[in-house]
């Protein structure tokens, strides 16, 4: 277990790290704090843009970090933000959340855009379930829900109630802090009119966030629409699943850009 977490540690550095000449992109500041900016990979082309939140359990992570993930993407000719937010323990629940508005919004105003996808790993999944599912914050933040074509999450954390390790829980708690549960657990956000195209993908040997996370999420989903997916993957544990976007991707890429082609 402690080589393979030294191996996923090692295949993050590499895949953000290295140079390639033939990618750029740009740091843009949406907020003073120095956590409070995001990275764009910017491909000239009509496909949808897609606005990704990076995990680590709220404390930590940065889009520099999973700079892999925008190399990947962009090399399969989608525009991508990585998207950074203030982390626990300074800053609580929902400081993270309207970050991502914040972000979000940022984005929307300084560039021309009409379709934009979604997307998050583990904690960031959470994140961007709000941008997704959120009515209220979409109001307050004067969001065109029509711009936003899909959502997708990897080994997401979407149903606070289904993570049982300790590990899981104790994030959990530090994350959200004094504020209740049930109030802020993402799967209470979906209602009548979430109609948003949503793809969730997870190991069903994930030991840190259950694989139910997933599964009754979707099940949610599709008391309303039929536009939820769930693709589940035998044998991955929870950093397995980072790997189908970044580096070389590997066959389950397949399941994300399905996904896309569908919601261009």
């Amino acid at each position: 277990m402690i080589k393979k977490k030294i191996k996923n540690i090692y295949k993050m550095l590499r895949y953000a790290y290295t140079k390639d000449i033939h990618i750029k992109c740009v740091n843009v500041k949406y907020g003073s704090n120095k956590k409070q900016y995001y990275k764009v990979y910017k491909c000239d082309n009509n496909k949808p843009t897609i606005f990704f939140i990076h995990g680590g359990g709220w404390w930590q992570g940065s889009p520099s970090l999973y700079s892999g993930v925008g190399k990947f993407l962009f090399k399969h000719g989608y525009t991508t933000v990585l998207v950074g937010y203030r982390l626990v323990p300074h800053y609580r629940y929902p400081i993270q959340i309207e970050d991502a508005f914040k972000a979000l919004k940022h984005y929307i105003k300084h560039n021309e855009q009409d379709k934009i996808i979604l997307g998050g790993y583990s904690a960031g999944s959470e994140i961007a379930s709000h941008l997704a599912f959120d009515t209220n914050r979409q109001n307050n933040y004067d969001i065109n829900r029509s711009m936003l074509k899909g959502f997708m999450s990897i080994s997401g954390v979407l149903n606070f109630n289904e993570c049982y390790s300790k590990k899981s829980k104790r994030l959990i708690n530090n994350y959200l802090y004094n504020n209740n549960i049930n109030d802020c657990n993402p799967i209470n956000f979906i209602d009548k009119k979430s109609n948003i195209s949503t793809l969730c993908i997870h190991g069903d040997s994930d030991t840190l966030i259950d694989v139910n996370n997933s599964k009754t999420f979707i099940n949610r989903l599709r008391n309303l629409n039929n536009n939820a997916y769930i693709k589940i993957i035998k044998g991955y544990e929870h950093e397995d699943a980072i790997d189908i976007i970044r580096g070389n991707g590997n066959k389950y890429s397949k399941y994300i850009f399905d996904f896309l082609e569908k919601n261009i």
